[in-house]
C-alpha cells in the first residue's frame, strides 16, 4: 500500500522558476499540493519565520545568486529549524555530499543530498526518510557521568539557546527564555531536562552551569539592547541554587558588569520544584524583587499548592504550563485551567505568558482570554543567539508588512 504524503508541506528553494515549477510537478504527482516557493535564501528565511510556519520538508538548491545554498542552510540551522531538509543541485556529487555533511554538522535534519533533476524515485526516498523522522521514538535513558559533564565544560560543549516571547497584542518580541543545550559528542543535542539533573549531582558542576547560564544570558541581553531592541531575558535556574542567600547579589553583580538593567531580567522557578524551605526562598525572592529583577512562576498548572505559593511569594509573572496550553482551544478542562490562571494573575496584577503554544487556534483563544504574551513552536523554536538576532529581524519585517 502506497504511503499517503498529501498532508505534507514542502518549501522549495531555488532561484530558477523552471526548477521550482518542475519540483512542484513532481511533488504533485505523489499528492503533495501544500508547496511554498522561495527564489532566494532571503525569501526562504522569511517563509520559515512566518508566524505558524510549518514545513515537513525543505528542498534547497546550492547554486543561487546572492545568498547561495550553503549560506541559506547555515541561516536555516541558526534559527532552530527542526524539519527535514534535502539538498538538490547540479553540482559535482562530492560537492553535494560535502554540503550535506555540513548541513548535518550544523544540526539540520538532513534526509538526503541528491543531484537534479528531481524525479519520483528520488523524491519518494526523501519522503520516506522524512516520514520516519516524524515518528515519535521513546527517549533512551542516558547515563551521564560527572566526568562527562566536567569534560563538556572543558571542551565548551554547552551553549544557550533562546526562545522568543511575543506580546500577543502588539506583536513585539519582548523577551527570550534562555535554555541550556549540550552538544554531546555521542548523543547529539541534549536539552535542559538532561543537562540540569546531571549537573545537580555535584554542587561544583551546578555552580559552573548556573554561572555560565546567567553570564551568557546577560551577554545576549546586553547585545540586543545595544542594538536598540527592548528585549529582556528569562533565566530558569535550578531550585537547588535557591539555598544561597547571596544569589541575588551574584546575579546583580553580573547584570551591572554587562550594563543590563535588572528590570530586563526575569528569574524563573518551576511550580513543581518550589523549594521546601519557604522562609529561605522568600528571603531570596524578596531580595531579587527589591533589586529590581522580575520573578516568574513557571509551569503553572493550577495545583492548589501552587496557588498558595503565589499568594506568599512576590512573583511578577505567571507562566502557564505547556501541558494545559497545548490544545486548550479544544479541551474544556485545559481551557478552564488557563482561564483560572489568567484570572488569578489579573487579580494579583501579574503578567502572563503561555508556554508551548503550537497551534493557531490556541494562540487565538489565549489572545481572546487576555493572555499577555506567548512562546512556543507556533512562534519559533529555541535557537542560538546568532539565529535569534536573525529571527528577530525577520519577525519585525513580517510584523510591519
Amino acid at each position: 500500500m502506497a504511503t499517503d504524503y498529501s498532508a505534507f508541506s514542502v518549501l522549495v528553494i531555488d532561484d530558477q522558476q523552471v526548477a521550482r515549477q518542475w519540483a512542484r510537478g513532481v511533488l504533485g504527482s505523489v499528492g503533495i499540493e501544500r508547496v511554498v516557493d522561495a527564489n532566494s535564501g532571503r525569501e526562504a528565511l522569511q517563509a520559515v519565520t512566518e508566524r505558524g510556519a510549518h514545513f515537513d520538508l525543505i528542498l534547497c538548491d546550492l547554486r543561487m545568486p546572492g545568498k547561495d545554498g550553503i549560506e541559506t542552510l547555515r541561516q536555516l540551522a541558526s534559527v532552530g529549524l527542526e524539519c527535514a531538509v534535502a539538498i538538490l543541485s547540479v553540482e559535482d556529487d562530492r560537492v553535494i555530499e560535502s554540503a550535506g555533511l555540513l548541513a548535518s554538522l550544523r544540526g539540520l535534519n538532513l534526509v538526503g543530498a541528491v543531484s537534479k533533476p528531481l524525479n519520483v524515485e528520488k523524491l519518494e526516498l526523501l519522503l520516506q526518510r522524512t516520514a520516519e523522522a516524524r515518528r515519535p521514538t521513546a527517549p533512551a535513558r542516558l547515563d551521564i557521568t560527572d566526568a562527562e559533564v566536567e569534560q563538556a565544560f572543558a571542551r565548551g560543549e554547552f551553549e544557550i539557546h533562546y526562545q522568543p516571547k511575543i506580546h500577543m497584542f502588539s506583536g513585539e518580541c519582548i523577551g527570550a527564555e534562555a535554555m541550556v543545550r549540550w552538544t554531546h559528542p555521542k548523543h547529539g543535542l541534549l536539552n535542559a531536562d538532561v543537562v540540569v539533573p546531571a549537573a545537580e549531582r555535584s554542587p561544583a558542576l551546578l555552580a559552573s552551569l548556573t554561572t555560565m547560564t546567567v553570564r551568557e544570558a546577560l551577554m545576549a541581553c546586553s547585545k540586543w539592547q545595544g542594538d536598540g531592541r527592548a528585549i529582556g531575558v528569562s533565566v530558569n535556574l535550578s531550585p537547588m541554587v535557591f539555598n544561597q542567600l547571596d544569589l541575588p547579589d551574584l546575579v546583580e553583580a553580573a547584570a551591572l558588569e554587562r550594563n543590563v538593567l535588572p528590570g530586563s531580567v526575569t528569574i524563573e522557578v518551576a511550580e513543581s520544584t518550589l523549594p521546601g524551605n519557604l522562609a529561605l526562598w522568600m528571603d531570596i525572592a524578596a531580595r531579587f524583587r527589591i533589586k529590581g529583577f522580575r520573578l516568574a512562576l513557571d509551569d503553572f498548572s493550577g495545583r492548589h499548592s501552587a496557588v498558595e505559593e503565589i499568594l506568599k511569594i512576590p512573583f511578577s509573572e505567571l507562566k502557564l504550563d505547556r501541558a494545559v496550553v497545548d490544545g486548550c482551544s479544544e479541551a474544556a478542562g485545559k481551557r478552564a485551567v488557563v482561564e483560572a490562571g489568567l484570572a488569578i494573575a489579573r487579580n494579583l496584577r501579574l503578567s502572563t505568558v503561555a508556554v508551548g503554544v503550537t497551534h493557531r487556534p490556541d494562540w487565538e483563544l489565549l489572545a481572546d482570554l487576555g493572555c499577555d504574551a506567548a512562546q512556543g513552536h507556533f512562534i519559533a523554536h529555541p535557537m542560538p543567539e546568532m539565529g535569534f538576532s536573525i529571527w528577530v529581524t525577520q519577525w519585525m519585517m513580517h510584523k510591519q508588512r
